[in-house]
């Protein structure tokens, strides 16, 4: 690797630098790219062929009745001559995304998508979370045929400024990163699973409607992902909150999860999605939503903490994984030089405090975290990395 990539790394790190709480270790002892070579497939197939060969799943009328503005405007047949799922709509060149982002919401998400978007034939959506997936309800409670208004046909116009780039260049792609997807597997199909009263997932719902798809999921260490996490959503009116309120958010939203399995199933309290932000760190409570329907290789995790080590490894394994051509120096060098995006850490510094109520509350989460890493490790061939240390 020449001069300027291995200065372009640097830059990276210097930039993405996610601080690590005190408390928890920094996995010296763990290799950042190695994971990497193992998912990195090169895609071979055709979109066209793919949806030609789909055939649907047993539960598909309920997952049909569940979203009917999707499967009634999706085409028969896709452009055989773009890499993108693209095709012609009464006279309009439509697209939808080869690939999305599915989370986890703030482990990097926005800034990979950034650094995507810098290769040219990955063409950016203008939009980069339109949280359709998760969070868009049917029917659609307020029409609005000019903006966006949650529907299906809606969400496709969100790519029409990529599907007119792509379709002056047909090996370009598109994508999209709603960093709540992978996690709202089990509680969200076009509205709450548990209002509607249906048991289809949203991993079956978009492996009927894009079977073609490929995912990338980032896992941080979720204590620092939840403590990232309170202060992006807490109301910025409040002003900066104590270390105490940190602590009783972290034993409250601790003692709402353990009520609901006290009174209900796992299921129903994945379902439930609440308390939210503590949910979201359960990674390992969600693989099996996505891989029991999916193939392991249309997946690429990655762990934040390895994304910020080995920049340029984690960027160009992506590309790969997404078929894109290789960058060339100067490409590289670009793209891995980019400012940081959606970074949290000038709203905290933990490593100066010593907070016993910050430290309890690390303390806490820690523990009540270690059970799902543990299950997220093994399910990752008893890959160290995912334990974060403790």
């Amino acid at each position: 690797m020449n001069g300027i990539v291995s200065t372009s790394i640097a830059t990276l790190c210097a930039l993405l630098c996610i601080q690590l709480l005190s408390v928890v270790s920094a996995d010296l002892d763990v290799n950042p790219s190695s994971y990497l070579g193992p998912q990195v497939n090169i895609p071979k197939y055709r979109v066209n062929d793919i949806w030609k060969a789909h055939t649907h799943l047993p539960n598909f009328p309920e997952i049909e009745n569940a979203a009917r503005d999707t499967f009634s405007v999706l085409p028969p047949s896709y452009d055989a001559a773009y890499r993108n799922p693209c095709w012609r709509q009464e006279g309009m060149f439509k697209c939808l995304p080869y690939f999305q982002i599915l989370g986890v919401s703030k482990c990097g998400t926005t800034d990979l998508y950034n650094r995507l978007t810098e290769h040219p034939d990955m063409i950016d959506c203008s939009w980069k979370g339109p949280h359709f997936w998760d969070e868009s309800a049917y029917p659609v409670r307020v029409k609005r045929p000019d903006r966006y208004d949650g529907s299906f046909p809606a969400y496709i116009n969100v790519f029409d400024k990529a599907a007119a780039r792509i379709q002056a260049n047909q090996v370009a792609i598109t994508g999209e990163a709603s960093s709540n997807t992978y996690t709202a597997v089990y509680s969200h199909l076009r509205g709450r699973t548990l209002v509607k009263r249906i048991n289809a997932t949203l991993a079956q719902y978009l492996w009927e409607a894009t079977p073609w798809s490929r995912f990338i999921v980032m896992f941080r260490d979720p204590v620092t992902r939840y403590r990232s996490a309170f202060f992006y959503y807490r109301n910025k009116a409040l002003g900066k909150p104590s270390n105490r309120e940190f602590l009783d958010r972290v034993q409250q939203d601790i003692s709402d999860w353990e009520k609901c399995l006290a009174e209900n199933s796992k299921l129903y309290c994945l379902k439930a999605y609440h308390p939210q932000q503590l949910v979201k760190g359960m990674y390992a409570e969600f693989l099996d939503g996505w891989l029991s329907v999916w193939p392991r290789d249309r997946f690429l995790f990655m762990r934040t903490e390895d994304y910020k080590a080995a920049p340029v490894e984690h960027v160009t394994s992506t590309i790969k994984f997404l078929g894109l051509r290789d960058l060339t120096q100067g490409e590289l060098g670009k793209i891995v030089d980019l400012e940081a995006k959606n970074t949290q850490a000038s709203k905290y510094d933990d490593t100066k405090t010593d907070s016993k109520e910050l430290q309890k509350a690390y303390q806490i989460l820690q523990d009540f975290y270690r059970p799902f890493n543990q299950a997220l490790s093994k399910a990752f061939g008893d890959d160290p990395r995912w334990l974060w240390g403790y």
